[in-house]
């Protein structure tokens, strides 16, 4: 008897196994994105419109937050009207300012041009390449002239991972990856995860910024930098070259902008890299993102369908313009979309008048 009853239960056991894989299986198939043409790196950022508070700088208020059916934020052109696509982590995307006062926002006003917000939180220069290869090449009647890649940051962190470097490449582009950004499971655990802690004061945090000093009383940074070469030379470097392959093969323009950081914390001068005193930690991380955005220059001066975009050496920033080490507040995105309306070449050479929505 106590063979039969364990006989049963695992009978039991399999056959709700097997229907539960069925369900999962169907559900799957008819509402993932095993067959879309194009995946969004993140998968919750597709058809959200949320309404929040935001009290990371004053004044403190609520934010909407909107991202359309393709992942694009700001998009208020059609999409075949669409000139320029930004592609970048959080401080493209910029989840703690509401619509029309990011950087794209004040852009698409200020130089009357489309502006597609293609910023997906943590992307490296391995994201970049995903996000155009899986996402933005293939979103339908989707082919903006231009890509501006706002890039560094993230990988200025990378070049403290003690990982070996041909491993950070496999990561972006693995299998569990995959399945994550186009199985339905996945995607409605994000939007159950986005609901619960973001896009809240939970994965940014406001930062006690101490008083901004002069260049010389900031500590001047020196430190080895065997780590940060390597890293520029074998993993950053080729992955820009790559970026400019992809748009070259669609006969579209790639412009590279340097990335900021808050004065009060890091400064560039002639080379060398300054960091406040208090805030020493941040020597590795501001050094590789000094030399990151040289590299950005470097590969773009290399190519004849580049343009680079000094933002971080030629806009003068204050502490208030930032509401941590790199992410802005409003005022520094308005400088920053200001800024790209007067020096970008789409802003000069191929501007259109904008619907006004």
């Amino acid at each position: 008897m106590f063979r039969s009853s364990f006989s049963q239960v695992i009978t039991l056991v399999i056959v709700n196994l097997a229907a539960l894989a069925t369900v999962v299986i169907g559900c799957e198939l008819i509402f993932g994105n095993w067959f879309a043409p194009f995946v969004p790196p993140g998968a919750a950022i597709v058809d959200q419109d949320y309404t929040y508070r935001q009290t990371l700088y004053e004044p403190a208020g609520e934010i909407r937050y909107v991202r359309d059916k393709f992942g694009l934020r700001g998009v208020h052109e059609p999409l075949n009207h669409v000139q320029v696509v930004t592609v970048g982590g959080s401080t493209t995307d910029q989840r703690y300012i509401g619509e029309g006062q990011t950087w794209q926002g004040v852009w698409r006003k200020a130089g009357k041009i489309a502006v597609a917000n293609a910023g997906v939180d943590g992307m490296s220069s391995f994201g970049h390449i995903v996000a155009v290869t899986d996402w933005l090449h293939k979103i339908p009647g989707f082919e903006p002239k231009y890509y501006l890649h706002y890039v560094g940051v993230n990988d200025a962190s990378l070049t403290g991972d003690g990982r070996r470097l041909g491993d950070l490449s496999n990561e972006v582009s693995s299998w569990r990856h995959d399945i994550v950004r186009r199985s339905v499971l996945a995607k409605g655990l994000a939007k159950l995860w986005f609901r619960a802690s973001g896009p809240r004061e939970v994965t940014h945090q406001r930062m006690n910024v101490p008083p901004m000093l002069p260049l010389e009383e900031m500590k001047l940074a020196s430190l080895d930098t065997h780590d940060i070469e390597k890293y520029v030379a074998q993993i950053y470097k080729p992955n820009l070259r790559r970026l400019l392959e992809l748009s070259a093969q669609r006969g579209e323009k790639v412009i590279f902008a340097s990335q900021p950081a808050n004065p009060a914390l890091v400064w560039w001068r002639d080379g060398k890299t300054y960091v406040a005193p208090s805030r020493q930690r941040l020597a590795h991380w501001a050094v590789a993102l000094g030399m990151i955005n040289q590299a950005n220059r470097d590969v773009c001066a290399q190519s004849t369908d580049c343009q680079f975009v000094d933002v971080a050496g030629k806009v003068s920033f204050v502490p208030n313009d930032f509401y941590d080490l790199v992410h802005n507040t409003p005022s520094g995105a308005r400088k920053i979309g200001e800024f790209l309306a007067q020096e970008a070449p789409i802003a000069k050479r191929d501007a259109i008048a904008a619907p006004a929505h």
